[in-house]
């Protein structure tokens, strides 16, 4: 009995497992999981994975499947906050797509920056939230308590700190040109912001601080608060006194003053006079005499004496 010889088994093929990630999708696989955790609800999980061409893909992620409405809704509203970002975004009832970046989504956050260095300009409505120390009463909770939640509150309520803490240690770039300067003037504008509302924060520190002292000598909380209230204003206004009494320059109309920082509106309203320059009356400004031999010079008796 003949027994064909056995065929040599080939030697298993092992398959070559998923290919890391490079370091930049990874950062940005990192903020936008943050991002999307932001907008979620509390306890709704979100999946961030590659997209095989490029960019990445989110989807919520939970053991229950979630209705087609509420989940076109959340996926659109992740979308909307992850564009702010820059990036080009498409989202539909079951994922949301993160995409290379965008030039008019680049634009439009250039414009929010703007218009938030805007806003951050003005320091009044700190300064009223931080003596009410968010409603509550010095003598019920300790100073420093009471201190580090208002200043939870006004950041909350500036809102940029919270976002701009999301980009923590993402380096973006681009390949090109005109990309590469869009992203440029992002992060120069994103600093300032960042330090505008730093601003902000330590101001609302200091007299928050302040109201607490004031309640420790008298135990007057509306004292306290209208006394502070008054001695921050005179600094809290300083730009506008400056801009109101300055005299404008040739040609110029005013716009586009530069963000003027808490220190220098301090420094700014102990300055004498703020910048309005001396004017001698016409009535006693000294008579000169014309030279013989001008133009137009008469010399008469009275003159000549």
């Amino acid at each position: 009995m003949s027994i064909e010889p056995r065929a040599k088994v080939a030697p298993e093929r092992v398959l070559p497992g998923p290919a890391p990630m490079a370091p930049e999708s990874v950062a940005q696989e990192r903020v936008v999981r943050r991002i999307c955790a932001r907008v979620a609800p509390e306890g709704m999980d979100v999946g961030v994975a590659e997209l095989p061409p490029g960019g990445l893909q989110v989807w919520i992620d939970t053991p229950m499947p979630v209705g087609e409405q509420e989940s076109w809704v959340l996926h659109h509203r992740m979308a909307r906050e992850v564009a702010l970002v820059g990036w080009h975004c498409e989202a539909d009832a079951d994922r949301l797509l993160v995409l290379g970046w965008s030039a008019a989504c680049l634009h439009n956050r250039v414009r929010l920056l703007q218009s938030g260095l805007r806003r951050l300009a003005d320091f009044e409505p700190t300064a009223q939230r931080a003596v009410q120390l968010d409603g509550r009463a010095p003598g019920d909770t300790p100073a420093a308590q009471v201190v580090s939640e208002v200043c939870a509150a006004i950041e909350r309520r500036l809102r940029w700190p919270e976002r701009l803490a999301e980009l923590d240690g993402f380096e973006r770039g681009s390949a090109l040109p005109h990309l590469q300067l869009l992203l440029a003037q992002v992060t120069g504008l994103e600093a300032k912001v960042a330090g505008a509302c730093q601003e902000h924060l330590v101001m609302a520190r200091v007299l928050a601080r302040a109201v607490c002292e004031h309640y420790a000598r008298h135990t007057d909380l509306a004292r306290a608060q209208r006394e502070v209230l008054a001695e921050s204003r005179r600094w809290v206004h300083a730009s506008s006194m400056i801009t109101g009494s300055a005299g404008a320059r040739p040609g110029s109309s005013g716009a586009g003053r530069p963000h003027m920082g808490l220190a220098e509106r301090r420094i700014a309203a102990s300055v004498i006079n703020h910048g309005v320059p001396r004017v001698t009356p016409a009535a006693v400004a000294p008579r000169v005499a014309p030279r013989a031999g001008y133009p137009g010079f008469e010399e008469t008796e009275e003159g000549a004496r």
